[in-house]
This record gives C-alpha cells, sequence and structure tokens, in this order.
C-alpha cells in the first residue's frame, strides 16, 4: 500500500509541476471560436509581420488582454506559443 501512496503521490506532483502545454490551453481559451491557430497567426501577419518575436509576443499578450482575458499565466504561455507560430 506504502509503495502505491508514493507512487502516485510521484506521479501527481510530476503532474502539478510540469508545465501546461500552451496548445492545449489554446483550445480550452480561445478554441471555442477560434479552431486553428496557425490560420489565426496567418491572419494577423499584417500586425506581426514586421516584428521582433518579442515583440509579437507582447502585442498578443496585449490583444489577449483587451480580446478574452483568461488568466495571467495562461495568457502569457499563449501569446508566446502563438509568437512563435507566427515567426
Amino acid at each position: 500500500m506504502r509503495v502505491f501512496l508514493v507512487m502516485t503521490l510521484t506521479f501527481w506532483a510530476g503532474s502539478v509541476l510540469a508545465e501546461p502545454d500552451p496548445a492545449q490551453l489554446f483550445t480550452q481559451s480561445c478554441g471555442r471560436c477560434h479552431r486553428d491557430a496557425e490560420r489565426l497567426m496567418a491572419r494577423l501577419g499584417w500586425a506581426l509581420g514586421p516584428k521582433t518575436p518579442e515583440e509579437r509576443r507582447e502585442w498578443l499578450d496585449d490583444f489577449i488582454v483587451s480580446h478574452h482575458s483568461p488568466d495571467p499565466d495562461s495568457r502569457a504561455a499563449i501569446a508566446a506559443w502563438l509568437a512563435e507560430l507566427a515567426s
């Protein structure tokens, strides 16, 4: 029984400490209206094209705040992931 408890707690702790998957966060937070992140980034090319990766991340973070704001950590992860897609 102790071994089972230790193994369960170990796996649970690992999953809690793991970084959230930004693609999954996007699906949960944005997927209702925006099904395809790559297509979305292609449509925002006019705004993101001339920016550096850091500027893209900041622009997307600011946009998400005013558009639909999940919690700050999720928003930052989504913005960073979308900025990579836009590169």
